[in-house]
């Protein structure tokens, strides 16, 4: 495998880590809690809703761009989230098939209540890292704004990356990354639509 379909392989796994990604706001300042207000922030409340936009089966097309003036390449898979630990966290399940190889990922999405941001983990089958990422929702253009870094092996340092969730409908949403090409201006590097299957 060359080092250009590595780095595609480790676009996609990097948006694909970022494309569960959601966050928000400054947290609760120490000691500023009663027991009972404790209590509450270990159940899951009005924001683990918003997740629930994400529970299903899905079929999945992804379409990347080595550089802004490359030709798009395309492959497609399947993903299964699901509600697990009493709705706090969604677990994914993906897998499909990127440049002929297999991949498969798992994901987890969970909403921090004392810490009041959304926060994802995700590893997969393409490298060893485990990758943590938060973001922030906005609710006038059902959009997750993500951002997060991880290790990048082609360039020997940690980058910082950029994506947005898309909520289109109950049955479809998509994520889109956006990286810096090589004269620094952003370009859509990734994007992934998943469509309701069940």
């Amino acid at each position: 495998m060359g080092r250009i379909r590595r780095g595609v392989l480790g676009l996609v796994a990097a948006a694909l880590a970022a494309g569960c990604s959601l966050g928000g706001e400054r947290g609760v300042q120490p000691g500023s809690l009663t027991p009972l207000e404790w209590a509450a922030l270990s159940k899951p409340g009005a924001a683990h809703q918003l997740l629930s936009s994400f529970v299903g089966t899905w079929n999945v097309k992804i379409t990347f761009w080595s550089s802004p003036s490359a030709p798009p390449q395309e492959s497609v898979g399947s993903s299964t989230l699901t509600w697990i630990l009493g709705d706090r966290f969604v677990h994914e399940e993906f897998q499909g098939d990127v440049l002929g190889e297999r991949y498969q990922g798992l994901g987890l999405m969970g909403y921090d209540a004392a810490a009041r941001r959304f926060t994802t983990v995700w590893i997969d089958s393409l490298n060893t890292a485990i990758a943590v990422q938060q973001g922030r929702y906005l609710p006038e253009s059902s959009t997750f704004e993500l951002r997060g870094e991880v290790y990048d092996p082609l360039i020997g340092r940690n980058k910082t990356t950029r994506s947005e969730i898309r909520v289109l409908s109950p049955d479809q949403y998509s994520v889109r990354m956006i990286d810096a090409g090589p004269t620094g201006a952003d370009f859509t590097s990734l994007e992934i639509v998943y469509t309701r299957r069940s």
